[in-house]
């Protein structure tokens, strides 16, 4: 099943919103987030034609408008994307894994691959096991939990902790292969700004 190509445009289209919510985060970043979200609303995003000069300005009229469109769409980038396991989303990340040695390359696959259920069934799991772990450390909370049941919350939160962590920095340079789309917007701004001060 996952040798047979798969489709994400169900996701894809929201992964601008998604860098949009990672610029926001960071102050380095944070001035390309606009521009992400004028990159989300044209072809490589939603591909809304004329509408995207509306949603552009609506977004970009307040810090507010921007924080929602981005709440929004990258909720919906994560929403999507959960409904994949890891093991059908090997081929979105065949792109980011082109150019590692094939032993690299191969053990990553085959790590991501050995995980068949939804992602947002790992990431539940994985937030419960280690919430337990977390309570079970804790003097208030360490009675809740038998020693059978804590133990098995550190091997559930091991085993999807490693898939988790993977696929997160599998996602730092997916949404770096994005940025410069995002950078770009910027500069044509930023450039077409300061000449007109001039």
């Amino acid at each position: 099943m996952t040798d047979e190509k798969q489709d994400y445009s169900s996701f894809e289209r929201y992964m601008y919103g998604a860098l949009a919510g990672r610029f926001l985060q960071s102050k380095e970043n944070a001035r390309h987030t606009p521009s992400a979200l004028e990159v989300l609303a044209g072809a490589k995003g939603l591909n809304l034609g004329e509408e995207a000069e509306g949603f552009i300005k609506g977004t970009q009229a307040s810090e507010k408008g921007i924080q929602t469109a981005v709440g929004i769409y990258a909720g919906k980038f994560e929403e999507k994307r959960g409904e994949y396991s890891p093991s059908q989303l090997s081929q979105f990340y065949l792109p980011i894994l082109d150019g590692l040695e094939n032993g690299t390359r191969e053990t990553i696959l085959r790590h991501i691959k050995e995980y068949t259920e939804p992602l947002k069934e790992i990431i539940k799991k994985y937030k419960r096991a280690a919430k337990i772990v977390e309570e079970s450390e804790d003097d208030d909370f360490k009675d809740m939990y038998t020693p059978e049941q804590v133990s098995e919350a550190k091997k559930t939160a091991e085993k999807y902790g490693k898939v988790l962590n993977t696929l997160q920095k599998l996602d730092e340079y997916k949404f770096e292969t994005l940025r410069p789309d995002a950078v770009d917007v910027t500069r044509k701004s930023e450039l077409k700004n300061l000449a007109s001060k001039l």
